[in-house]
């Protein structure tokens, strides 16, 4: 016989079965007070050949949900001694599904209590505080408010319709804007591939010769360079042009100077230089 020693054993009864490892080896024979303190003695017997170390513990459990104790052994380590009769184990009390619930439950009550206190003393001081024009206007707010929420799950579920009607829409401006990506990411690679470092360092260049050639230009070097830059070509230029916009004129105005045709051996007749005659302009000038 075994025993072991608990300071509640939650209605654990004489003949209930000690088991190990969920079978039946042996019996609790007797349950009675171990001293003045209240502690009770649990007395077994194993009717089991198996060794029982002594180190083992007796672990007093609930059996189900709605209640119950047991008694089962947790074998201690094999190498240890033998447990002989009469030795009293170790003695654990395993928490069960009812005691965690009552543990969760007390300071939850506690709490819940509590606020319905707090949530009275509010109430009352509410409607100390508030007349009966002010308690109106509460209602009203609160009624507001539940309209405003009828509101807002008509709202969403007017949403929810428009883009279930509007899928397949969504779905091609979806794939438009996959495609587009994947026609910018194919650019970007075309970028990446061109010799962007060779037509940069071409067009530096041009820009460079464009620059020399203005520069000479500037400098007066060249043909062009010395049309804009010698004063005396220019005017030279010019006279050239107003000589020539001259003879035009003069050949306009009078032809048969320049066309010596003779029909049935008709004189020519002297040249008359017209009164505008731009020539004479020049020279006076």
């Amino acid at each position: 016989m075994l025993h072991a020693v608990y300071d509640h054993v939650g209605g654990l009864q004489s003949g209930t079965a000690v088991s190990l490892n969920g079978f039946s080896i042996g019996t609790i024979d007797d349950i009675a007070f171990l001293d003045e303190t209240g502690k009770l003695l649990v007395s077994f017997t194993i009717t089991t050949n198996l060794p029982i170390p002594a180190d083992s513990k007796a672990e007093l459990y609930d059996t189900s949900v709605l209640g119950g104790k047991g008694l089962q052994i947790v074998l201690g380590t094999p190498s240890s001694a033998i447990a002989q009769n009469g030795d009293t184990l170790i003695s654990i009390v395993k928490v069960g599904m009812t005691d965690r619930i009552t543990e969760l439950m007390e300071p939850l009550e506690a709490k819940v209590n509590s606020a319905i206190v707090e949530t009275d003393l509010l109430m009352k001081n509410l409607n100390q505080l508030l007349d009966t024009d002010s308690q109106a206007l509460l209602r009203e707010t609160l009624n507001n408010f539940s309209e405003t929420s009828v509101s807002l799950k008509v709202i969403t579920q007017n949403v929810s319709e428009n883009l279930t009607a509007n899928e397949k829409a969504l779905g091609t401006i979806l794939e438009s804007t996959a495609e587009l990506i994947s026609n910018l990411s194919s650019v970007s690679e075309t970028l990446n591939d061109a010799d962007l470092q060779g037509l940069i360092a071409d067009l530096n260049t041009s820009v460079t010769a464009t620059k020399e050639i203005l520069e000479g230009v500037k400098n007066g070097e060249g043909s062009v360079g010395q049309i804009f830059t010698n004063q005396e070509l220019y005017l030279s230029l010019q006279e050239n042009l107003s000589q020539l916009e001259w003879l035009l004129q003069d050949l306009r105005l009078n032809p048969k100077r320049y066309l010596s045709v003779s029909v049935f051996g008709k004189k020519q007749k002297d040249y008359v230089a017209p009164e505008s005659d731009p020539a004479k302009t020049s020279k006076n000038q």
